[in-house]
């Protein structure tokens, strides 16, 4: 049986991307992954949390000698780029102006979700423009995170040997943990899985080098069903084939990074 044509349905609020195997659910027109419905699971990103806050692409930037600004990126307009039964295009756009200077990173920003007919997975990416005579800024790093359904993902996999049965995000709560001497690093004093008492759990423990990133992500054991980044090249990453990013960690969390 031929798969069913791609499918769009716009609302107030959200705009729905549906296939047939997998349906999209995204804020309109902020452009925030706030559904990823898939083999029978409503939705494979975390229902607890609020939906600006399971997926989403983000930018840590700053003002020269400046501090660190987090901002999640959310757009102003939407709009349909590519319709047909074969593959549907949409962007939500975020535009910079002088007023501003000092709040917002001074890009204009393009992020675009793409779907095709027959498909399991959809596609992201983002273009990002900076205009002559705007201010300089110093980029620290942007990326795309999913935050995955806590109570079915709990196995991890970054690479052929290195995947394994991971801690609950609980477990790094005050009453189960330790902090050690930076914020991501804590001692596991009393896990929900007794195997893992003792363990140090740091989300940098499982970062690699940029040549190596190609597939991470997470599996569920009911229903048997992942989630996986794939990364088609590594030539968006700056620092060379050698500085290392983050891939996936406790939360569960995986990441796209640069």
């Amino acid at each position: 049986m031929a798969p069913v044509g791609v499918s769009i349905r716009v609302r107030d609020d959200h705009v729905v991307i549906d296939n047939g195997f997998l349906q999209l659910t995204l804020s309109n027109p902020e452009g925030l992954i706030t559904g990823v419905r898939y083999n029978g699971v409503d939705n494979l990103l975390e229902v607890l949390n609020k939906e600006g806050n399971r997926g989403y692409w983000d930018v840590v930037w700053s003002e020269p000698q400046g501090s660190g600004i987090f901002d999640v990126i959310q757009g102003t307009h939407f709009e349909i780029i590519h319709e047909d039964e074969n593959q549907v295009e949409v962007s939500f756009t975020r535009n910079w102006d002088p007023s501003l200077q000092g709040k917002l990173v001074p890009l204009n920003i393009d992020k675009r979700f793409i779907m095709l007919r027959g498909c399991s997975g959809f596609y992201t990416y983002a273009i990002y423009e900076h205009r002559e005579g705007w201010p300089d800024f110093d980029l620290a790093e942007t990326r795309v995170a999913f935050k995955l359904r806590k109570d079915k993902f709990c196995y991890m996999a970054i690479a052929d040997n290195r995947q394994r049965f991971m801690p609950m995000p609980d477990d790094r709560m005050p009453n189960r943990s330790q902090k050690l001497a930076y914020p991501e690093a804590v001692l596991l004093t009393n896990p929900t899985n007794p195997d893992l008492k003792g363990e140090v759990d740091d989300k940098y423990q499982y970062s690699c080098d940029n040549k190596d990133i190609k597939v991470h992500g997470w599996m569920s054991l009911e229903p048997p069903i992942g989630f996986w980044q794939i990364t088609p090249s590594d030539e968006f990453r700056s620092g060379g084939p050698v500085k290392q990013n983050l891939t996936s960690h406790v939360g569960p969390t995986t990441l796209a990074e640069n």
